[in-house]
């Protein structure tokens, strides 16, 4: 592995280039390991095979819109093998989305450190958190979807709360900074 970090330092290309590449071919690769997309598996695997090849491109370029087109078509290759198989709540969806998550950040890491970023501990750590986080709470979303719990105005205003939080929370977020 170092050989391949010296090498990778002497061409100027990222040394997240290669965890990224293989973090993103995780994802593109899990319908065809899964067997979900098979009438259209062609057209559904693709997608994942092109959202590497533009992850790597964007990577080795570096064109960060490529890094954008990437991440798209891998969510768009999970939905659309989630839809080809009829699958109501997926299981692995709190997985995935983390595995995406990483894979964003790899990318922007590995932009960064060809422009002599380099990456701090504390971002490091911050990463892993919000993708362990992301993948728990994830899975808690899911696993209240799959109990029955009866209705009630109660029930409903909690929800009402709670979509009115997170779409304040996305506005702040989205917020101009001067």
């Amino acid at each position: 592995m170092t050989a391949l970090m010296r090498w990778l330092n002497r061409t100027g290309l990222s040394p997240w280039v290669v965890p990224g590449s293989m973090l993103a071919a995780a994802p593109a690769s899990y319908p065809a390991v899964t067997q979900e997309a098979a009438p259209a598996a062609p057209a559904v695997l693709g997608l994942g095979g092109l959202a590497v090849v533009l992850f790597v491109a964007g990577q080795t370029l570096p064109l960060p819109s490529l890094l954008a087109w990437a991440l798209g078509l891998l969510a768009i290759e999970y939905l659309a093998a989630l839809e080809l198989r009829g699958a109501g709540l997926d299981v692995v969806a709190p997985l995935y989305s983390a595995a995406l998550f990483l894979c964003a950040e790899l990318g922007w890491l590995g932009l960064e450190a060809r422009r002599g970023g380099r990456l701090w501990a504390g971002r490091a750590v911050g990463i892993a958190v919000v993708a362990l986080a992301g993948g728990t709470v994830g899975t808690l979303v899911l696993l209240l979807a799959a109990v029955q719990i009866a209705g009630g105005a109660a029930l409903t205003g909690l929800g009402v709360a709670a979509a009115v939080a997170v779409a304040g929370c996305i506005a702040w977020l989205a917020r101009r900074q001067p």
